[in-house]
């Protein structure tokens, strides 16, 4: 049978659900075989990359989709994921002319200043810093006043400096993270693959019905976190899966074509797959 190829971070709150289901057997009664291998940093090896055809799948914000066809790749949405972007600052920068703000140049952070919080932030100026420890370096310094992140890293945010959640993206109408396969993997395996994205949904509305203290103590005996880690996730609840929605898609698709990082017109519909 096809096993799936995987290369996940351990840091990523989102690979949870993989890992469990793994040590915990789900993939095994869907009939799923993985080949996981997780990091213990976001720092990836090359040779374990997508485009370079050493996973099967990946999961991410969906510009990654568009960035990896813009590179020759192509894949297919097998479903959305657990949305953790947020907006993080000095809560009295809020109502602030100008408030500074700092982003990755390849997140979404454009998108959704030019939809969901347009009008929302008076003319912010946005600081382009790519590593997400050098913006919350730059924060700590007050070089800027709000930053783009992703859990833990809110977590943390939030527990060494008196700043708050300014805005996050559950609140949007709108899901822009995923899960994608390569799109022959797909074509070829799509038992597997829907197999694989109920395996994982199980493992989450399982993990989603332990009490705090019963979370954190699943990250540590099964997940191999850290006390500090699992600490994290006390509270953390995973968002049910769909299909991915073709408007969303669509959506960012041509807002990157308008903003000249697309380099194709691309139809939905062609790129989404029907899971659940």
């Amino acid at each position: 049978m096809t096993t799936i190829r995987l290369y996940q971070n351990k840091v990523n709150p989102l690979v949870l659900p993989v890992i469990l289901a793994e040590r915990l057997g789900y993939f095994d009664r869907h009939q799923v075989p993985v080949d996981l291998e997780l990091s213990e940093t976001f720092q990836f090896h090359s040779n374990k990359s997508f485009t370079g055809n050493g996973v099967d799948a990946v999961m991410g914000d969906l510009t990654f989709f568009f960035d990896y066809l813009n590179q020759g790749k192509e894949a297919i949405v097998t479903s959305t994921l657990t949305r953790t972007i947020k907006l993080v600052g000095y809560p009295e920068a809020v109502n602030r002319k100008g408030i500074r703000v700092g982003a990755a140049t390849k997140g979404l952070f454009q998108f959704f200043m030019d939809n969901d919080l347009k009008g929302k932030l008076i003319e912010p100026k946005t600081s382009w810093i790519d590593n997400t420890f050098e913006r919350i370096e730059a924060l700590r310094k007050k070089e800027i006043d709000a930053l783009v992140a992703i859990e833990p890293f809110v977590y943390q945010i939030m527990k060494e400096l008196p700043t708050e959640v300014l805005w996050d993206s559950k609140n949007s109408d709108k899901t822009m993270v995923m899960w994608c396969f390569d799109k022959v993997f797909y074509q070829e395996n799509q038992e597997l693959v829907r197999n694989y994205h109920l395996a994982l949904e199980e493992a989450a509305a399982d993990f989603n019905r332990l009490s705090p203290e019963q979370k954190v103590k699943t990250c540590i005996e099964i997940a191999a976190y850290t006390e500090e880690a699992a600490q994290e996730m006390g509270h953390f609840s995973f968002e049910s899966q769909q299909n991915y929605s073709a408007k969303d898609f669509q959506l960012l698709a041509d807002w990157l074509a308008a903003h000249g990082k697309l380099d194709m017109a691309v139809q939905a519909e062609d790129y989404i797959a029907s899971i659940f």
